[in-house]
């Protein structure tokens, strides 16, 4: 199997003594990165090349590729750095704060969303992109993405992202869904451990028949922590709803 040329591109990228990047290079690195990031934002569903990425930015091929060797390279530089710009605003949350992982999905949510409440551009294509990235570029970006998770809520942290990373979501309503979640797991857990204990538990008389004892067995998980769930997905549902009617109803104008 072929090595791909960004790994050679690392490779010499890595070696010692390697000349740093002039003021120049730099500048032009970085207009290629948001060049490409409101791009690949704005038209989602066009596949970009090196090539088209060029006539855009009115630069030659070539040049592009002194910095990167393909458009996966520059996806995943924008990634990378999106990742870390929020852990870096999460990590500015204290040790000892009360209720810190509240306090960090906050954070999480102001390093995402743009002052209108929409995702910026490079957690557009996080949320949207990451997918087609190969995995040598894909890996450090999840393994960051994971830290995160951890520290936003722990186990729980695939269904923090799902709430966190939906859109139209306001925080009350993530911080009441995710508690319900966790609620409901906690729950669910503490009813699958009596169960358990309660099958493995020894007979006193291995010999005599044992009577069935309903009242021995284990509760099942409450119904209040599903019933909360389900109000607040059906009042999600409904203002979402509610704001496609109202878009509709501007995009049609009047009669």
């Amino acid at each position: 199997m072929q090595t791909p040329s960004r790994l050679h591109r690392a490779h010499m990228d890595n070696r010692p003594h390697r000349p740093p990047l002039s003021d120049k290079q730099r500048e032009r690195e970085e207009r290629i990165i948001f060049a490409t990031q409101t791009l690949m934002a704005s038209f989602p569903g066009d596949h970009f090349t090196i090539g088209k990425l060029a006539i855009a930015l009115r630069m030659a091929p070539a040049t592009i590729r002194r910095h990167f060797a393909d458009i996966e390279s520059i996806l995943a530089e924008i990634l990378f750095r999106h990742v870390l710009d929020i852990a870096k605003a999460m990590s500015k949350i204290p040790h000892d704060a009360p209720n810190r992982q509240a306090l960090q999905r906050a954070a999480y949510m102001q390093a995402t969303r743009t002052q209108w409440g929409g995702f910026t551009e490079p957690h557009q294509l996080l949320i949207g992109k990451r997918n087609i990235l190969p995995d040598d570029l894909a890996t450090p970006i999840e393994q960051q993405r994971q830290l995160i998770g951890e520290a936003l809520a722990g186990e729980h942290a695939d269904t923090a992202f799902t709430l966190l990373d939906a859109p139209h979501l306001q925080a009350h309503d993530i911080e009441a869904m995710l508690a319900t979640h966790i609620n409901q797991a906690a729950a669910a857990a503490g009813w699958a451990s009596a169960h358990q204990a309660h099958a493995t538990a020894a007979p006193q008389d291995a010999t005599a028949p044992q009577a069935a004892d309903p009242a021995a067995k284990p509760a099942q998980p409450p119904a209040a922590a599903q019933a909360a769930f389900k109000h607040h997905y059906k009042d999600w549902r409904e203002a979402r709803r509610q704001k496609s009617r109202i878009a509709q109803a501007a995009r049609a104008g009047p009669a």
